[in-house]
């Protein structure tokens, strides 16, 4: 007997009987689908054997039963045949269409070093496409000291950078790149000093501003700035009373008018007196900051220079024992 869909969904009113050799095939009206029945005993094991063209190629295996369990898919049905010893049985819904092709994964090698005498291990973490594999080495045990080899160069260390280097460098730490690197030395340059017949003098001048002296520095082959250490000259102020009248000296970079860097007081009395010089700034000076700086390469010239800080009297320059004394401080801000 076979069952046969019923597309109306009415009763059958006849029932074909077919007469086929020895056997009568009567078509009875499939039932409704009935409730899930109870969960059944493991499937048994099975051999999975892969792919094979088709079903007749599979039959031509002459399969008996010490093959019994073995499993196939035949590409031209996509479908499953299991052997059971005796026969195949065919399951038609065992594959589907193929899912879509996933991101292939980019794996990213990261390697540790594990305690001494501990054992290799190897781990996948993060998800996928984007994971990293850790491999995780034993240490191994600290070995003989070596014999001390033969002293090398400075410049060749591999935490020595040299690119710059002059001859009078000298290598100092930079953390950005954890090397040693060639920079201007820090000590004092010079000393440039002019006296006497280097100087203008006079008596009974007016002039303000007037220049008394020109220093001049040659190029040093990096930026500098000047360090007045000391000078002196010869002053006089032609005032009739105490304070009625002063004129001060200062040095200056570059011009009458450019930065200064050294000065001078006067006393405003009749009488001659020395004026001393020592460092001095109009403005605030740090290391990092370029006030008064020479660049590297360049000439530089100081002048000396008379000016009158208030009233109007005149004044005498004495030279016989004038002097300016200058040294050179790197600028490495």
């Amino acid at each position: 007997m076979r069952t046969v869909e019923d597309p109306v969904g009415l009763p059958y009113t006849v029932n074909p009987v077919e007469l086929v050799g020895r056997e009568v095939l009567v078509e009875v009206r499939q039932g409704p689908p009935g409730i899930v029945g109870l969960q059944g005993g493991p499937a048994w094991p099975w051999q999975w054997m892969g792919d094979i063209a088709t079903f007749a190629a599979l039959q031509a295996l002459g399969l008996g039963t010490a093959e019994a369990r073995r499993a196939w898919r035949v590409v031209a049905e996509n479908a499953l045949y299991l052997w059971t010893g005796m026969e195949f049985v065919r399951c038609a819904n065992a594959f589907q269409r193929p899912g879509h092709q996933a991101d292939p994964t980019t794996l990213v090698g990261e390697a540790l070093a594990g305690a001494t005498g501990s054992a290799a291990a190897a781990s996948i973490t993060g998800t996928a496409p984007n994971q990293t594999l850790t491999i995780t080495f034993p240490r191994g045990v600290t070995g003989d000291v070596g014999d001390p080899g033969s002293a090398g160069a400075i410049a060749a260390a591999q935490d020595v950078d040299m690119t710059g280097a002059r001859q009078d460098s000298v290598l100092a730490w930079s953390t950005s790149d954890n090397k040693f690197h060639p920079i201007t030395p820090p000590r004092l340059a010079g000393p440039w000093a002019i006296a006497g017949n280097q100087f203008t003098g006079g008596s009974n001048l007016s002039q303000s501003p007037k220049t008394l002296a020109t220093m001049n520095i040659p190029a040093l082959p990096y930026a500098w700035r000047p360090i007045v250490l000391t000078g002196s000259i010869g002053m006089q102020n032609h005032v009739s009373s105490v304070d009625s009248g002063r004129v001060n000296i200062e040095v200056r970079l570059g011009g009458v008018d450019g930065v200064l860097v050294g000065y001078g007081v006067s006393v405003s009395l009749a009488n001659s007196g020395e004026v001393i010089f020592h460092p001095r700034w109009e403005y605030p000076v740090s290391p990092s900051s370029d006030l008064g700086v020479v660049p590297a390469n360049t000439t530089a010239a100081l002048y000396v220079i008379a000016k009158r800080v208030f009233g109007n009297a005149n004044y005498s320059v004495q030279t016989a024992a004038a002097q300016l004394i200058v040294m050179a401080q790197p600028y490495t801000p």
